[in-house]
């Protein structure tokens, strides 16, 4: 299994085309992403696939390889609740799609700028049984996530003459609820819509032709994706009243803009 994901690292890497050009000031990339750590690197070949069709096409790309580790955490009145978010290290369908996603950012930062801005969007996906009192439920839920973010590095003249700068990251996306199944079927007054922040710091160099960012930071949800106000039978009862969840990604992101 460690040689078929070093296999898959190498492949990302020959996707990505050789610059023969001076860098754009701007970039765009797809990306895959899972918090398992098998279909964090199977998922993005496509994507990678995808970098290199348009990097090779037009007169800017990028590409984005992504590690994540999810740390989600459901409390029920107070006390942590049973829950399978699946395994960062399985190897079965239900570990490995538990948590995934795709997406796009377009954005602009010139090679010797301070400053840099991007927008995205993402698709993500997440499933999990939990056990809540009213039965063991699997919830599967889709997200839409447009986002904004800015790229900042501080050390201009750091990145001209030993060729690298650090970097620092912060982005905020709005999670929209467009498809769910919980213990009340389809009902989208089950679980909520809501922000989250991303902030990371790293390193960024370059040759004038490329340049490349290693990142390390977290991913938080703001937010409870169950609804406390939700009710099932016109207000006898309130199923996720006692529930609150709580997410942090934890990440590390490899990007080349061309």
């Amino acid at each position: 299994m460690k040689k078929l994901a070093i296999i898959c690292v190498a492949a990302l890497v020959l996707l990505t085309p050789k610059a023969v050009r001076g860098q754009s000031n701007f970039f765009f990339n797809i990306y895959g992403e899972s918090s398992n750590l098998w279909s964090s690197v199977f998922l993005q070949l496509p994507a990678g696939l995808l970098n290199g069709t348009m990097a090779a096409a037009t007169d800017y790309g990028g590409s984005q390889y992504w590690l994540r580790y999810d740390i989600f955490k459901i409390e029920n009145a107070g006390s942590k609740a049973d829950i399978d978010n699946g395994s960062y290290w399985g190897f079965k369908a239900k570990d490995m799609f538990r948590n995934v996603g795709y997406g796009v950012r377009f954005g602009w930062q010139p090679m010797l700028s301070p400053f840099g801005i991007y927008v995205s969007c993402a698709y993500k996906f997440r499933r999990f049984s939990a056990d809540f009192g009213f039965g063991n439920d699997k919830y599967k839920l889709h997200y839409i996530r447009p986002g904004i973010g800015i790229r900042i590095t501080p050390f201009l003249g750091l990145l001209e003459k030993k060729g690298w700068s650090p970097i620092l990251e912060a982005g905020t996306g709005y999670n929209f609820n467009v498809g769910r199944k919980g213990a009340y079927g389809g009902d989208k007054d089950q679980f909520n819509n809501g922000v989250t922040s991303t902030f990371s710091v790293g390193a960024r160099w370059g040759d004038g032709e490329s340049s490349w960012s290693v990142n390390a930071g977290v991913e938080i949800d703001n937010y409870s994706i169950f609804n406390k106000d939700f009710t099932p039978d016109g207000g006898q009862t309130y199923p996720y009243k006692s529930l609150e969840s709580s997410n942090i990604t934890i990440f590390i992101t490899l990007s080349q803009d061309f």
